[in-house]
């Protein structure tokens, strides 16, 4: 699935709702993400599948600025892909 990179109070990928609700079911509370040779756990909060489909925390700055792709231009956070390995597993991965 396509998704964004987010910057709020920290870095984060943003997956939308629509992906929210196609990808991920509402009983889940964490995923798991490798970017690179890291994997982590992200929480899912409970507004995840209603107003901030996003999953966030520092290793998702490290992997961006590893990629160079922060900063961006206002307004034009750079796209991204995640891809679905089964479960609450997922590979995030650029373009």
């Amino acid at each position: 699935m396509k998704a964004r990179a987010w910057k709020g109070g920290t870095y984060g990928i943003r997956v939308g709702q629509q992906n929210a609700k196609q990808f991920f079911p509402q009983h889940w509370k964490e995923i798991e993400v490798t970017a690179g040779r890291q994997t982590c756990i992200f929480p899912l909060t409970s507004t995840f599948w209603t107003t901030c489909p996003e999953f966030r925390g520092t290793t998702i700055g490290a992997w961006l600025k590893t990629h160079r792709l922060i900063p961006w231009p206002h307004g034009k956070p750079p796209q991204v892909t995640l891809t679905p390995l089964g479960g609450r597993r997922f590979r995030l991965s650029y373009p």
